[in-house]
């Protein structure tokens, strides 16, 4: 019987990023279509609601409940709206209530692209 050597990083010698703030900002989102019906239902908000505090379009809200991917600030913006009110998402869970946990997704209108919200 053999095995293979596996190699793991020495976490002491991995060289940190290069811009933080770039490298968190990049980090994928908990955030995902099948947490926006539920979240919102859980707030007790109407789809209109949800786009007066997110910014997001009304079509762009639909198309997400229907599982359709949007673009990373358009998610992001969603994401912003409902945690604030202190919902917190994992993928695979349904929305998860915390009052200690705000604001894991930083703000989308500090973003570069955020006219381009759908």
């Amino acid at each position: 019987m053999s095995a293979d050597i596996i190699n793991f990083p020495n976490p002491q010698k991995a060289a940190p990023p290069e811009d933080m703030e770039e490298f968190f900002a990049n980090l994928p989102l908990s955030f995902r279509t099948e947490h926006c019906e539920p979240a919102r239902s859980a707030l007790g908000w109407s789809v209109e609601a949800l786009a007066f505090r997110s910014s997001v379009s009304l079509d762009a809200i639909r198309k997400v409940e229907r599982g359709i991917e949007m673009r990373r600030v358009t998610m992001q913006a969603l994401a912003f709206a409902f945690e604030t009110e202190g919902l917190i998402f994992f993928p695979g869970h349904p929305p998860f209530r915390s009052d200690d946990c705000r604001g894991a997704t930083p703000d989308p209108r500090m973003r570069g692209d955020y006219h381009l919200l759908e």
